[in-house]
């Protein structure tokens, strides 16, 4: 028999249901409903429940009973599930993999820059957008990532973390420019369909944390279900692996960074933008959030503080990009400088700029992540 049991009212179960074996804190060890060994952690980060919620079937009654049974304790107002995982939540994803090099990243059709403007057709290709089931079977975009890898997309770990516990990070699209639209084109020109791909697993940052309304080590890492295939409109960016790069000092250079203006609370634009701001040495940047009481430190990076400019244009968990050339070469494609990560509520303010994760100091972790 099945039961018309929605994952919204599943999700009221597990956190209204009580039981004596609720007793655990994050990362717990802990039994299953099957008996597995397992560890105690957010819902969300459960791949197998995760899965039996998002069913577009009925569930049956003893899936029910699995979910409803999986409950391990509750973090604030976040529910714990028992994961069947032969560890902790994963710190790597154990399959090696090989970054594509300048030319099968970094490159797009045309390479302008221009400040606070709608983008192209097939402009910043690696763009992402990250997709939500919210309950009520209600999905929303919320924030934005970067795809770096045929299966891989960073985006920020408050875009996991920082969003309400009832939402499932589900899927990621690729490919998109104007949100309003199924088949964007631009005078006689068409682009590919967006693609939609399933999100396997995530990892956030392990020092991940958020204080005074700041954020740091701010990166997590999604694998995708399914390989994706660069085309004109989907293709990875490159990262900052050689020494010099990571090294180089930004300070008063440019960048530039793009989106929708999507934050986990907001979205404002229906048209992929894009900006070129300033990057600020850190001391200076201290000194703008002085009043607010806020640190930045060296694994941050900080750009625009233009009036009305600002990674308004660009959305939480995407990217900031510099145009350079590659190690040895002449030849310039994008590399990712920064993930955005936070600012003053009232963006575009004049003086103060936006925060970002310095890519430059996360690049290693992604690699050993990855690998």
């Amino acid at each position: 028999m099945k039961l018309q049991t929605s994952p919204a009212v599943l999700l009221l179960l597990l956190g209204t249901f009580c039981g004596l074996s609720w007793a655990l804190n994050l990362y717990d060890e802990c039994r299953t409903p099957d008996d597995q060994q397992g560890t105690c952690v957010l819902l969300r980060s459960c791949s197998t429940i995760r899965e039996l919620l998002m069913k577009k079937t009925a569930l049956t009654a003893g899936e029910r009973d699995y979910i409803v049974k999986a409950k391990c304790g509750t973090q604030g107002s976040s529910v714990l599930a028992c994961c069947p995982f032969s560890r902790k939540l994963p710190t790597r994803f154990g399959v090696p993999v090989e970054l594509p090099k300048p030319g099968e990243c970094g490159a797009m059709l045309s390479n302008r820059i221009v400040g606070g403007s709608v983008t192209h057709l097939g402009d910043y290709p690696w763009l992402a957008r990250i997709q939500y089931y919210k309950t009520n079977n209600r999905y929303g975009f919320h924030c934005g990532g970067v795809l770096i890898h045929s299966q891989y997309v960073l985006t920020a770990a408050h875009c996991i973390e920082g969003v309400p516990s009832s939402w499932i990070v589900y899927q990621v699209r690729l490919g998109e420019h104007d949100t309003t639209k199924d088949i964007d084109c631009e005078d006689d020109d068409c682009a590919d369909p967006v693609r939609d791909v399933l999100i396997t697993t995530y990892v956030v940052h392990p020092e991940y944390y958020k204080q005074n309304g700041a954020d740091y080590n701010d990166i997590a890492l999604l694998q995708l279900a399914e390989t994706v295939e660069s085309t004109d409109y989907i293709r990875p960016i490159c990262l900052p692996t050689a020494d010099n790069m990571r090294a180089e000092n930004l300070t008063g250079k440019f960048a530039t960074v793009a989106g929708w203006g999507q934050t986990e609370k907001s979205s404002s634009s229906t048209l992929k933008l894009h900006l070129q701001v300033p990057l600020w040495g850190n001391d200076a940047c201290a000194d703008a959030f002085t009043d607010v009481r806020l640190d930045i430190t060296g694994t941050q990076l900080c750009a625009g503080g233009e009036k009305g400019k600002d990674s308004c244009r660009g959305d939480s968990g995407g990217p900031l990009m510099r145009y350079v050339a590659s190690n040895g070469s002449t030849n310039r494609f994008w590399f990712l400088a920064g993930v955005v990560s936070f600012g003053l509520e009232q963006c575009g303010t004049s003086g103060v700029p936006g925060v970002y994760t310095r890519m430059s100091e996360f690049t290693d972790w992604v690699l050993e992540t990855m690998e």
